[in-house]
């Protein structure tokens, strides 16, 4: 299972990456994206439905980690979409009424499942066996989704597509703040810094800075949200980016290049120097 997972989800990344490149209108890269992610996605749950998990912890991992990240891009990508189809024509006030609308919209769908945003903020686990597996079916105190229904027996659990909805909500924040920061700005300050290089780069960088606690106690989303408005630049779905680093057989390839061009800068200067 796990190798049809990362196979899968190494060619979807490299059809996003390379849609991302090559349509620079945000509408139509987000249409094509999503239309993409609907795919794999309908692949994931072909595969699923006809796998047989080995033990329970297989079948936790899938629908508490893989699963969510496919689906959390794909909801934003429908919802990026959205925003931008529905976006109101007017003036810099018009535009931050619609942003600010559309988080307080994402903040409402975290303050009716507060127990489980906790679950998921704390790292827990001692649920994960009603949450993420699929013969559970447990209300408790969870917020009763208007789409309890059309769960599918056998690709749904109580809690995978709560997470991957709050996974993609962190990423539309992101976005939207950015969007707010960049109406604030004087035109004049509107100058941006080129990035010419990879975008999972740039994330890997980020994410190793954010590690380090290089910006101090200020939250990794809300320094991406700053660098995209300082570049220009969309990172997308980063956590989503970050969990593909992690499973690399190279997983810092940026990192390692930037030492090795550092060292052999110093060197250079070095040998410049006892001319």
């Amino acid at each position: 299972m796990k190798e049809f997972w990362e196979g899968l989800k190494k060619e979807t990344q490299q059809t996003l990456r390379q849609m991302e490149a090559a349509e620079k209108d945000i509408l139509k890269r987000a249409y094509s994206c999503a239309l993409a992610l609907a795919d794999a996605n309908s692949n994931l749950k072909t595969f699923i439905i006809h796998y047989q998990f080995e033990n329970e912890t297989e079948e936790i991992w899938f629908f508490k980690h893989a699963k969510p990240i496919l689906v959390s891009q794909l909801i934003y990508y429908c919802q990026v979409y959205n925003i931008e189809m529905n976006r109101p024509v007017g003036g810099v006030a018009i535009q931050r009424e619609y942003l600010n609308n559309e988080l307080e919209n994402l903040q409402d769908y975290i303050d009716r499942r507060p127990e489980f945003y906790s679950y998921y903020r704390l790292g827990a686990t001692e649920n994960d066996a009603n949450y993420f597996t699929r013969d559970k079916f447990v209300l408790g105190h969870q917020y009763l989704e208007p789409t309890i229904s059309e769960r599918e027996p056998l690709y749904s659990t109580n809690c995978d597509y709560k997470l991957a909805k709050i996974l993609a909500n962190e990423q539309l924040e992101i976005m939207l703040k950015s969007q707010l920061d960049e109406l604030e700005r004087p035109a004049e300050d509107k100058a941006q810094l080129p990035w010419t290089t990879k975008k999972t780069f740039l994330i890997e960088l980020l994410y190793a800075l954010d590690s380090f606690r290089a910006f101090g106690r200020i939250p990794l989303k809300r320094v991406v949200a700053v660098v995209q408005k300082l570049m220009g630049i969309d990172l997308g779905n980063v956590s989503s980016a970050f969990a593909e680093m992690r499973t690399r057989n190279d997983p810092t390839p940026f990192l390692d290049a930037l030492k090795d061009s550092l060292l052999q800068r110093m060197k250079r200067n070095d040998e410049r120097r006892k001319r």
